[in-house]
């Protein structure tokens, strides 16, 4: 009898000491805690019972999240020391089963690809702006440091004319440059790396002005092009009448 009753205490007290651990590791009944080491693994409350999960491949464990607990890793700061991942889930499309990725070479730097469960899906960036994987945004190609913004956008800006001191005059912070291919496009050139800049369908870069201007006023545009704009001008009047 003695026995079953040491037994009984025995596994009364291993219970209490696993749901003391279980209990540790919430800091609330029902939330996620970090796990120590990892970046993506997390420990999840419900009722005071701890469980520890994984976020999917490619995502991290953000512990300021409200709501679902995984994001994207520029969205979390992991300050998990030696922090350990999951080992990658790649697929045909994608090197994770989430995340951004760049596409193309360093001349190439205008498309991404958004991987969802394994699934690839390609974006293009607006003309003349390049994928930034340090933001995961679009940015101009020369804040882009994986980028060829002159390759890339096909354009290098030529050397500053010399400016005398002398005679008081100051190097320009940036410059104008017309696209030799379509007037309605132009490079602004800013310490010496380009952007390129589009002006509105009914007008082109006015090289006089330095800035786009109405496609009647600039000569050098094909007919094509001065077709096509005043075709467009003609149609937002119409519709402005309409209006009124």
């Amino acid at each position: 009898m003695a026995k079953i009753v040491i037994s009984a205490l025995l596994c009364l007290a291993m219970f209490g000491s696993m749901a003391a651990a279980a209990g540790g590791a919430c800091r609330e009944a029902n939330g996620t805690a970090p796990v120590s080491g990892s970046c993506d693994a997390y420990i999840e409350c419900k009722n005071g019972v701890a469980e520890e999960k994984l976020c999917p491949d490619g995502l991290f464990y953000n512990e300021k999240s409200t709501s679902y607990p995984c994001g994207y890793p520029i969205d979390v700061e992991c300050s998990q020391g030696q922090s350990r991942l999951q080992s990658a889930q790649p697929t045909e499309d994608c090197p994770h089963q989430f995340g951004y990725y760049r596409m193309g070479d360093a001349s190439h730097c205008g498309q991404f690809m958004n991987c969802a469960s394994g699934k690839g899906f390609v974006f293009d960036c607006p003309a003349g702006l390049a994928w930034n994987p340090a933001t995961y945004k679009c940015d101009w190609p020369d804040q882009v440091e994986e980028c060829d913004a002159e390759a890339f956008l096909g354009f290098s800006c030529p050397a500053p004319a010399f400016k005398s001191e002398l005679l008081g005059e100051q190097e320009a912070d940036y410059t104008f440059h017309p696209s030799q291919d379509n007037c309605q496009l132009y490079f602004i050139c800013i310490e010496g790396r380009p952007r390129r800049i589009g002006c509105g369908e009914d007008q082109a870069f006015n090289q006089e002005l330095n800035q786009c201007d109405d496609i009647e006023n600039v000569p050098n545009c094909s007919s094509e092009i001065r077709e096509k704009g005043a075709q467009i001008k003609a149609a937002r009047a119409h519709a402005r009448s309409q209006k009124n």
